[in-house]
């Protein structure tokens, strides 16, 4: 089970992390976005907080959406949370469902149409942690609907049993959504690959973030990966250290030696 893994604490750490920054600038009005925060969790899960208060992703958003913010400037915050498996979205409606910042859907996140929930310039957040790769709610329509101040926190390689125990084409499902959110890696954004350390799995995360941000949003998320795993965590940046370097990481993360070999 991918919510309860030691992995998790320091994937919900990012994503506290990185929707907790995101907030926080929209609310000071300096921003190019307008005063509306859109937070959207493609796979919601149950809900259930198993490492205490705070650690599932429903618990995180609605900490960000109720939260006091001084100043005045943010008028709305309102997120969308999307579970399609019938017992854990009862389970998600039992414990958030009297949230009214938070809108749950009973429904397979790859049918939404994004286009008509957020507008050009909204202060928009995706995040995408599927359980195995069946659920991989990334589509191409939905890339090509994220607006240009769109920013997102996806989970790779999310199989506990070990990812390269999955066949070349599982895996390669996951090189096609890689490819996808990083085909156009917009001016003022940057994309960060960050992944653990001697990890069986395989856990990686890939963050869409500011591009003036992503040199301090790494170091922070570096020193906290050091503290919450083990073997500590590594990260680079498209725009810092280059696309062959990112391609040659994900090969190492996705592909045994052998396969690595050959490409």
């Amino acid at each position: 089970n991918v919510g309860t893994s030691s992995r998790t604490p320091f994937k919900h750490w990012l994503f506290n992390a990185h929707l907790g920054q995101m907030i926080g600038a929209t609310s000071t009005g300096k921003t190019p976005t307008n005063r509306a925060v859109k937070v959207f969790d493609l796979c919601a899960g149950d809900g259930l907080d198993t490492y205490g208060e705070c650690s599932s992703s429903p618990s995180i958003i609605r900490k960000h959406m109720t939260s006091e913010i001084r100043g005045g400037y943010l008028e709305s915050r309102v997120s969308h949370l999307y579970e399609r498996e019938a017992a854990a979205f009862n389970s998600l409606l039992e414990k958030h469902g009297d949230c009214p910042q938070m809108n749950l859907h009973h429904q397979d996140s790859r049918e939404i149409d994004l286009s008509g929930l957020v507008s050009e310039r909204d202060s928009s957040f995706v995040y995408a942690d599927p359980n195995n790769i069946d659920q991989l709610p990334i589509t191409q329509k939905m890339v090509n609907d994220l607006t240009p101040l769109t920013l997102y926190l996806m989970t790779l390689g999310c199989n506990v049993a070990g990812l390269k125990r999955l066949s070349v084409e599982a895996r390669l499902r996951w090189f096609q959504m890689i490819e996808m959110l990083t085909e156009t890696v917009r001016g003022h954004h940057d994309v960060q690959l960050i992944w653990l350390n001697r990890d069986s799995s395989q856990w990686a995360y890939l963050a869409c973030v500011p591009k003036k941000w992503s040199d301090a949003t790494m170091q922070k998320s570096l020193i906290a990966g050091q503290k919450m795993w083990k073997d500590g965590v590594q990260g680079l940046t498209i725009k810092r250290d280059g696309m062959a370097a990112f391609k040659a990481i994900i090969r190492q993360l996705f592909l045994t030696k052998e396969e690595n070999q050959k490409q």
